[in-house]
């Protein structure tokens, strides 16, 4: 493995991140369905989770992430 093949895995693992309302793998980069909170991004795995997070943002914020 060379150093690029190290960025790229890298840069992939900081596009990923859990969805906070059901803990679903997210690739923030492709997923469609995004919330912002108190400047953080965050990522759904359907739209009925980010119904769910943007009803009580604050209850879910930091939690699976």
């Amino acid at each position: 493995m060379g150093i690029a093949d190290i960025f790229k895995k890298a840069a992939k693992k900081l596009d990923e991140g859990k969805d906070p309302i059901c803990g679903m793998k997210v690739d923030l980069e492709t997923t469609k369905f995004k919330s912002t909170y108190q400047g953080k991004v965050y990522g759904f795995c359907s739209e009925e989770c980010k119904k769910t997070f943007n009803k009580n943002p604050f209850q879910y914020a930091d939690a699976n992430c």
